[in-house]
């Protein structure tokens, strides 16, 4: 009688990171009988935030933002998946990634995650209300203010701003105006930092009063069920709201606004699918993640049931655009020219912790110069400065 094996995975709270989960274990079920695949969920504040050391004993299938592999790296946390799959599908799959989605799960020479779900910060529109206000898209960043001033009052821009949200705009905006290495020994360039967020503070005075408490999905939901806003410049995207039939209305996504003077776009977000080192079933969780990441899984079913791929097949893929509004082909060259996160171990400490000064020093009022000095404090205090892709 065939052993049956039992894999547990746990992915995050929106469609966009469970269903496609949930399909492709069918799939991978009914091909193979003995293996079922159980996945729970957690927040998306978890997941940007929760120790992969609370994770490891319960699951087997973590998904995972890339910033945790200096993390995984130091404390054996996960699976070396090289040690694993034939080089001729990691060099594949290298190289139909969008942008470094592959490269960001890389730490020490090894591979922890395979990269599912690619995602930056972007901007989205309700195209229609745009048109209607006969409104002309800002392209770069100083755009911004005089765009305001243009938008009637009884509409809004609404950027997402809660903590989480509010360091990736704060990354976005240093790593635009300073470009990749805007991160040093002693921690953000402090003349950088400052003028980032005194500018930051610039953008409150013109946008939705509740920016500050909005993460994406919340702001996305807001645009697809009524019509108040008009435009949110940076956030990331989610494919589900570009979708007919999700919400009331139709979300288009561009490209953010950037910083003519450097060649970066936004930040990095997305999803990697990695395996515990604590697993029973390596050979079983890594084969599953190999199939979710290849290009025909990612292309056709990951797609179709509300995901987010990371192969590039699914992102030129026609049948896709159109049943995303072309939100692959409006979004791609935001993903060729992102910036991403260091990997220091630390690192995701350090961003917990300095995402809740920033937001308090929006809230109030605190000196940029004297917030990005606290800051680097933190930095100091728990980075492990080093290496990073």
């Amino acid at each position: 009688m065939m052993k049956e094996i039992k894999l547990k995975g746990i992915a995050w709270d929106h469609p966009r990171g469970y269903e496609p989960l949930r399909e492709t274990s069918k799939i991978f079920s009914t091909r193979n009988p003995s293996v079922s695949i159980d996945w729970h969920i957690r927040s998306l504040k978890e997941f940007g935030d929760m120790p992969i050391e609370d994770l490891i004993e319960t699951y087997d299938l973590i998904t995972i933002d890339h910033p945790y592999m200096g993390q995984a790296h130091e404390n054996k946390l996960l699976l070396s998946l090289e040690n694993y799959l034939p080089d001729t599908f990691l060099r594949e799959l290298e190289q139909q990634s969008v942008g470094p989605t592959y490269k960001s799960y890389r730490f020490g020479g090894h591979l922890y995650a395979l990269p599912i779900d690619a995602a930056a910060l972007v901007a989205a529109y309700r195209d229609d209300l745009m048109t209607n206000l006969k409104l002309k898209r800002p392209t770069i960043r100083v755009e911004l203010f005089d765009f305001y001033k243009r938008v009637p009052k009884e509409f809004k821009v609404a950027w997402a701003l809660c903590p989480t949200d509010l360091w990736c705009a704060f990354l976005t905006l240093c790593a635009q105006d300073g470009g990749f290495d805007f991160i040093q020994e002693n921690g953000i360039d402090e003349k950088i930092g400052t003028t980032v967020l005194d500018e930051l503070k610039e953008h409150l005075k013109f946008i939705h009063p509740e920016s500050l408490n909005w993460n994406p999905i919340q702001i996305l939901d807001r645009m697809g069920t009524t019509d108040d806003i008009v435009c949110a410049p940076y956030l990331f995207g989610y494919t589900n709201y570009s979708r007919d039939n999700f919400r009331n209305h139709i979300i288009t996504f561009q490209n953010s606004p950037t910083n003519p003077r450097t060649d970066i776009s936004t930040i990095l977000g997305g999803v990697g699918l990695a395996v515990s080192a604590k697993t029973d079933f390596p050979e079983w969780a890594v084969a599953y993640a190999k199939y979710v990441s290849s290009g025909e899984t990612q292309k056709g079913v990951y797609t179709k049931s509300q995901g987010q791929p990371s192969h590039l097949e699914a992102w030129h893929d026609k049948a896709n655009n159109t049943l995303c509004h072309n939100f692959f082909g409006n979004t791609l060259k935001t993903m060729e020219k992102v910036y991403v996160r260091p990997q220091y171990a630390g690192w995701n400490s350090f961003q917990e912790q300095g995402a809740d000064l920033l937001h308090q020093a929006l809230i109030e009022d605190t000196p940029s110069m004297k917030a990005v000095k606290d800051l680097n404090e933190i930095f100091k205090e728990e980075v492990a400065y080093g290496e990073r892709i």
